[in-house]
């Protein structure tokens, strides 16, 4: 009986840490692959992912003339890496520290946590997609968006506010292939940034365009509350 219970105590000692490694491996795995959950129709796809976010900042502007110019910041957060996509500039792949290290880009990120009203889901189109936008935003088709509310600021009759353009944040990669996805060399990540700077450092409507996507999410907030009463 003495020698089975050692044999036992044996036993138990190294088995333990193989559990804890072997679970430990199943969770490392977890945090470093999307998992997520599709409902579909004829049309679309709705990928859920828990461990991802998704987000975007989109802003149309609307001259004097009538003619329009429309700017957007694309965004998907996986574990400490990001995608940022913007309009006239290009992408890139970053940890978050470095977003947090550029006033800018963090604005934006800001902005598009703010406006986006599902950050865990990603649509993909299934029978259309971007090409087919009234806009023409984007170079190539793209097939995975995103809900997220836009902002219109209408210069001709000086009016800002939120819209909903559903059609317009579109990724131009696959979102699952981000997990994947390299960090954006030193020399490709800087001359990102000078283009960018041409492009973005003369914005002055930050604060307008804060106040409103806040005002935005207020509303939302005070909406479900009244639906729960």
């Amino acid at each position: 009986m003495y020698i089975c219970y050692l044999f036992f105590i044996f036993i138990v000692k190294i088995d333990t840490p193989s559990i804890k490694k072997r679970h430990a491996r199943h969770a490392a795995i977890a945090a470093y692959t999307m998992n997520s959950t599709i409902n579909a129709n004829s049309k679309f796809a709705y990928h859920t992912l828990a461990n991802a976010e998704f987000t975007g900042a989109f802003v149309r502007m609307v001259n004097i003339d009538f003619t329009y110019q429309c700017k957007y910041h694309l965004f998907i957060k996986f574990g400490d890496k990001i995608y940022m996509d913007v309009k006239g500039v290009g992408e890139v792949v970053i940890s978050f520290a470095k977003l947090q290290q550029n006033k800018y880009w963090k604005y934006y990120y800001d902005l598009s946590l703010l406006l986006t009203n599902d950050k865990n889901m990603v649509v993909q189109d299934l029978k259309y997609s971007s090409e087919y936008n009234d806009y023409q935003l984007y170079d190539e088709a793209r097939l995975w968006s995103i809900n997220t509310a836009s902002i219109e600021n209408d210069i001709h009759n000086d009016t800002l506010m939120i819209i909903s353009y559903d059609d317009n944040c579109y990724y131009r990669i696959n979102p699952y292939d981000m997990q994947n996805m390299e960090y954006t060399s030193t020399e490709d990540l800087n001359n990102f940034r000078a283009i960018y700077m041409s492009n973005y450092e003369g914005e002055n409507m930050w604060d307008n365009y804060y106040k409103l996507a806040i005002e935005y999410q207020t509303n939302l907030i005070e909406k479900k509350f009244d639906e729960i009463l």
